[in-house]
């Protein structure tokens, strides 16, 4: 058994329904890994637009549990919708 604490997610009302982020930018220094969620807000002949809509700070150790969540997650999608092939969102 893990000597780590249980965590209790408690989710404001206010933040409650989320927001739709259709990319994500990824950036790291010598502290942290930076996300910042963005939605496209429009197509130009040369770039996409993009609003962040959310920036969130992490710190090295906790990518790697991401990265092992995010990929138990997507099996557990894959196994219940079928493989893709094509990034989600298009």
């Amino acid at each position: 058994m893990s000597d780590d604490p249980a965590i209790r997610l408690h989710v404001p009302e206010s933040v409650a329904g989320g927001v739709l982020a259709d990319f994500v930018a990824v950036g790291q220094n010598g502290q942290y890994f930076t996300l910042d969620f963005a939605a496209i807000t429009g197509r130009a002949p040369d770039a996409l637009d993009a609003q962040v809509v959310s920036r969130v700070k992490v710190l090295p150790g906790q990518v790697f549990q991401l990265m092992r969540a995010l990929n138990e997650q997507l099996a557990h999608y894959e196994r219940a919708t079928g493989p893709r092939d094509e990034p989600l969102g298009d």
